[in-house]
């Protein structure tokens, strides 16, 4: 496929069964055997905007290929984003739809601006390898295929919510809202306000979005609670698996437990065994009707592989319908606390006034969304939040608003998951909606909540929205060792959370030398690093420093 594929500049003669993509590949990887698995390439979203994260194919021909994170391919690197542009352009460039020259991409919240332009410079090149190599011979007509940023995935479908449920801004009104965008991977929120343009100044426009805060959950997912609930499950019958030596994956978040060693790995048949109790269990999370039965017999079959690769077809696992219910809930749960906790600090760092808001529009997006579990914690939680304003003697009755996923059975209405297209279009460059983004400057917020343990309770030192480059007290340097406790869920900022939350984690770090009279500063420099180093407080402004500065990715 890739001699295939670097034979010419635009539409080289790949072939299919070499490369396939989508529902075909997928397909594929369900009816394989586990040695196969490590041939298929997934998570593509998680691996691009995750710093660190690597992978590494074996093709069924045995051929190794190992990838680095994303930051770090060169141009001469098999790119695998360039090559999902490619087939996406192949779908859209065909002689019934004609070639089309203008792109426009949308991002998760939390993807730092540097992965964003390598995805754009990506998707242009995998575009225009598409095109036909006639094009190609044309400079002229070359030079206006264009690939650019357009608004972020939850304002994009804060844009069309506010269309589709009606909300027009007459002048000098502000209509304030938050999205929660629960999707397969990860969930992002964004806060703002939606008015109608300035008669001078942004004059071209009809209205104006003016998205101020931003944040997510990064393992709230549909795939993420697939992947916690077959955990869960796979611990419950450890004594049946560790019998027939059929391991499992751990999925993040979760804890290790007593026996794990001999459960837990990486092999293939391990990420095999997962993913296909994901896709059985895959009819629950939906709530299918069809399958209700088949979760209430108190027991699942499915096919697994021991260690040796084997298949164990039929394989009785226990489940409790009950217990996974649960195990769902409270997951979902502490992402819509989560969320309420950033719309809090979203408006607070903006200074907005509570008392002269009237509403907050809350719109839920993403397919994940649809879950009725979802719209019945959004209610608790809306519930809760009201009832702490009122003891502020804040006006709380009807403050919130919320506002169903968009759904449509006609295929050119927007919903819950083709709403972010629709945003785009009505967001792009000559639009009719002006997209002002305050959350984005030269780079995204810093993406962690730091803190020490205190009492065994998570005590904030740096928070989000800690400015950058800016030395920030940590602890004192008596001693050489210390350790930092980290978490991207705002709950942690009330100072309430116990420091073994399944959200917080742990880094280590040392000095080379204790001071007594000195202390540890820390500040955040990009979207997942900090750097560390040990002043006396009159040394820290003029940059005495007692030790060499440390950078730590986190």
């Amino acid at each position: 496929f890739i001699s295939d594929y670097q034979s010419q500049a635009g539409r080289p003669e790949t072939r299919w069964h070499d490369l396939t993509v989508s529902h075909t590949a997928f397909r594929d990887l369900m009816d394989g055997h586990s040695s196969d698995f490590s041939a298929f390439l997934s998570d593509l979203k998680q691996w691009a905007g995750t710093s660190g994260k690597k992978i590494k194919v074996v093709d069924k021909k045995q051929q190794i290929f190992e990838f680095p994170e994303f930051l770090e391919l060169d141009d001469n690197d098999i790119n695998p984003i360039e090559l999902y542009a490619y087939y996406l352009g192949l779908y859209i460039n065909t002689p019934r739809n004609g070639i089309f020259m203008d792109y426009i991409l949308s991002f998760p919240v939390t993807y730092e601006l540097a992965i964003r332009d390598k995805i754009i410079q990506s998707f242009e090149r995998g575009i225009k390898k598409s095109l036909p190599q006639s094009l190609h011979q044309q400079p002229e007509q070359m030079a206006k295929l264009r690939v650019s940023k357009g608004a972020s995935e939850p304002a994009a479908y804060a844009v069309i919510a506010l269309h589709e449920y009606d909300f027009e801004p007459e002048e000098d009104e502000r209509i304030f809202y938050g999205v929660f965008d629960f999707g397969g991977g990860t969930t992002d929120f964004d806060f703002g306000l939606y008015r109608e343009a300035c008669e001078n100044t942004e004059s071209r426009y009809d209205y104006a979005i003016e998205h101020f805060g931003a944040g997510g959950d990064r393992y709230l997912g549909g795939e993420n609670l697939l992947a916690l609930l077959a955990f869960e499950i796979f611990k419950n019958n450890q004594e049946k698996l560790r019998t027939a030596q059929i391991q499992f994956t751990q999925p993040p978040e979760t804890p290790l437990f007593l026996g794990s060693e001999a459960l837990l790995s990486p092999s293939r048949e391990a990420k095999m065994n997962s993913k296909n109790l994901m896709e059985a269990l895959r009819g629950f999370w939906e709530q299918d009707p069809e399958k209700a039965d088949t979760y209430q017999n108190g027991s699942l079959e499915i096919n697994l592989f021991n260690a040796q690769g084997n298949e164990q077809a039929s394989f009785e696992l226990d489940i409790d319908a009950e217990q996974m219910k649960k195990t769902l809930y409270e997951r979902i749960e502490r992402g819509v606390v989560n969320f309420f906790g950033n719309l809090r600090l979203a408006f607070s760092n903006q200074a907005f006034d509570l008392k002269e808001i009237d509403c907050v529009q809350l719109f839920l997006a993403g397919n994940s969304s649809k879950s009725p579990w979802v719209s019945e914690l959004f209610e608790q939680e809306m519930a809760r939040v009201i009832e702490e304003m009122q003891q502020e003697n804040l006006k709380a009755d009807d403050f919130f608003k919320l506002h169903p996923s968009l759904s449509s059975d006609e295929l050119d209405r927007p919903t819950g998951k083709t709403g972010v297209a629709y945003g785009l279009i009505e967001t792009r460059p000559g639009g009719d909606v002006l997209v002002i983004d305050h959350n984005v400057k030269e780079e995204i917020a810093f993406k962690y909540y730091l803190g020490r343990s205190r009492k065994k309770k998570f005590k904030l030192i740096v928070d989000r929205h800690s400015p950058y480059h800016q030395w920030i007290q940590f602890i004192d340097a008596s001693q050489t060792d210390f350790e930092i406790y980290y978490s991207s869920v705002s709950a942690v900022s009330t100072n309430k959370i116990p420091i073994g939350d399944n959200s917080i984690q742990r880094l280590r770090l040392s000095i080379e030398q204790a001071h007594s009279s000195a202390h540890v500063y820390l500040r955040p420099i990009s979207p997942s690093e900090i750097e560390d180093v040990v002043a006396e407080q009159c040394g820290i402004e003029s940059q005495a420093y007692l030790s060499d500065i440390q950078t730590v990715a986190i």
